[in-house]
Order: structure tokens, then sequence, then C-alpha cells
């Protein structure tokens, strides 16, 4: 593709996904810890950022098939939870099944070139995140997905009988709290070593 169309159609991205940021930040959608990181990516001349988050415990309503046209979050929370307020969120749900999951934290970004993206790959890895890759190749459009592996998902609930004891998800919330602030440490020193390399 010739360079100049090339270059359009990164700028139309990059302009595109910094306005839908920046919206979303106004509308209070985007992770507050993670809002001064992206604005930062922004200004980086040759990539964009088109989705994140900072990782999260969250209960999922959904059904035997684990259906996306079925599953809804029945909460969500961004940080350490308490026994307290995670026996009370299970007791609330009394159809479908309950699922408690741990999702570390995961950012899409966008690239002018591959060699820009080979780069943000390499970096990624060598951080440490292997769970990185391109997934979408195109002249003036190379989005990676870079996340990292702290993980865990458990159904605690089937309509309202509950799986498991207290003593139970005692230690599963104990260990989720332990992923969830392995998670946000390593989450601050991807982004702080991010800018330090392509700022």
């Amino acid at each position: 593709m010739d360079n100049n169309v090339t270059n359009q159609r990164f700028s139309m991205l990059k302009q595109y996904h910094t306005d839908t940021l920046n919206k979303a930040i106004v509308e209070k959608k985007v992770d507050e810890i993670l809002v001064p990181f992206l604005l930062e990516v922004v200004k980086i001349p040759d990539i964009f950022t088109s989705s994140s988050c900072a990782g999260r415990i969250m209960l999922l309503s959904t059904n035997e098939e684990e259906s996306k046209k079925i599953s809804s979050f029945h909460k969500k929370y961004h940080r350490t939870v308490s026994f307290e307020e995670i026996k009370r969120d299970i007791a609330q749900v009394s159809e479908n099944d309950l699922w408690l999951k741990i999702e570390s934290f995961i950012f899409h970004f966008g690239c002018k070139d591959y060699q820009k993206a080979k780069e943000v790959l390499s970096f990624s890895q060598e951080f440490g995140l292997k769970k990185a890759g391109i997934i979408t190749a195109k002249d003036g459009k190379y989005i990676l997905e870079i996340t990292s592996t702290q993980f865990m998902a458990l159904p605690v609930k089937v309509y309202d009988v509950v799986l498991i004891s207290d003593d139970y998800l005692k230690l599963v919330l104990e260990r989720a709290n332990k992923k969830m602030e392995i998670n946000f440490e390593r989450l601050s020193r991807f982004s702080k070593s991010f800018l330090e390399k392509f700022k």
C-alpha cells in the first residue's frame, strides 16, 4: 500500500480511538488507575490504545454453555474485595450460574507499521508478558493484545444453590486478592517501563 494511504489510515484510526478514549474518560468508563498512562500513550506519534482494563475480580452470571448472549456481569471490582462483600453479592443472584473470575490487566495497542508493532511485542515479552501477540496486521493498522497471567475461574452458584462453603470462599478470595495485588504491582511497572521505552 502507498505510504501516504498507510499514514492516512493510521492517522484516522489514532484520532478516532483518541476521541473515543477522551469521551470514555469524561463518562468515567475507563478504569481510573489507567487514565494517566493512557493519556501519555496517545501522545506517542506511532502508537494508540483502542481498549484496556486494569484487571478485576468479577461475578459473572451465565448459563451452562457460558453463552455471550446470556452472560452478564453481576459485579465487577477493580480492586481487592472483602469476604462480607462477595458473600452478600453472591446471595443476590438466584438465576443462571454464577462464576467468580479473576482477570489480569489487558491492553490493545495500535501501531503504525509492522516494525513498531514488533518493537512493542518484543518489549512486552521481554518484560515478562508472554500472552502478547499481533491480532490484526494491515498497513496502517497493526493491533496488539497484551495481557498478564493472573487468572482464576470457578463456579460458585447454580441458580439458588451455593456450591462452595464459607471456608473455601475465604480461601479462594484470599488467593484472588493476592493475584490482584500482584496484578496492580505489575501493571504499575509495565506502564512506567512502556513510557520510558516509547515516549
